[in-house]
């Protein structure tokens, strides 16, 4: 078995190192910081602000490196890996990101998964966590119960804290894990920054958490390669009026490849 998928299976989590290098991973954190800026106002302003600072959901925005980062997940076989995840085409479910400071005290800190419910049979989601800045033993990094992707029940916290483990490497690394497997964001105990991206992904049957395609617009969308638009769920929409729905195959809102 692939050594990937082979760790995926039993711990439930892979790193792939050192995958994004240079300006965009200099961009990366520049966008990151504008758009957790961005959603603080609309925290603030419709009073969603209890343990919510540092953190930015639904980001992805055409004049972004966000969509150079989704881009190269071709590229990089991530795709690839992601159809073996969840035994089929993946689209986006969401597209947040966090800066994991020592003042920060937001909910990812709960141990927690990130599936409501309980699946043995089938991955329900797959994520991918794009580290920002190195993922050291001291600064908060990402803490992963090995295994857990395979337990129903939350882990006892005495189990959690001494058998979990720090997601450790530099920046510009990926980890992709099962939504399914418990973890949860790490004390960050020095004066720096700690920051990520965390994408959800999912089959094309399960609902987004956001309309990306309609967030980015048509042309936007037309644009793309198809491996883009796969991701964007651009081939597994909802058609709104009997023109959309009788369409050729080939020009249909929702293709066959997403059964």
């Amino acid at each position: 078995m692939n050594p990937v998928l082979q760790a995926l299976q039993a711990n439930g989590y892979v790193c792939l190192p050192s995958l994004i290098t240079g300006s965009l991973l200099d961009q990366l954190r520049e966008d990151l910081g504008h758009a957790i800026d961005r959603c603080r106002q609309v925290q603030l302003e419709n009073g969603i602000t209890q343990r919510t600072e540092q953190t930015a959901h639904h980001i992805l925005m055409q004049d972004s490196s966000f969509v150079e980062l989704l881009n190269r997940f071709a590229e990089w076989g991530i795709v690839d890996i992601l159809r073996h995840m969840l035994g089929g085409a993946a689209i986006l479910n969401s597209f947040g990101g966090l800066n994991n400071l020592s003042s920060t005290d937001a909910y990812v800190r709960n141990v927690h998964r990130d599936v409501r419910s309980w699946s043995a049979e089938s991955m329900q989601m797959a994520q991918a966590l794009v580290l920002l800045d190195d993922f050291t033993v001291d600064n908060g990094a990402t803490l992963f119960l090995p295994g857990s992707h395979a337990a129903p029940d939350k882990p006892d916290p005495q189990v959690f804290e001494e058998q979990a483990r720090k997601a450790l490497g530099s920046a510009g690394s990926i980890y992709l894990f099962d939504s399914r497997i418990w973890h949860a964001a790490g004390v960050n105990r020095t004066d720096l920054p700690r920051r990520c991206l965390t994408l959800t992904f999912t089959r094309s049957y399960f609902k987004p958490q956001f309309d990306y395609c309609r967030a980015l617009g048509e042309d936007f969308c037309r644009s793309q390669t198809p491996s883009m638009q796969q991701l964007l769920g651009w081939y597994a929409r909802t058609p709104s009026t009997l023109h959309e729905w009788y369409q050729p195959e080939e020009q249909r809102f929702y293709r066959k490849s997403q059964e």
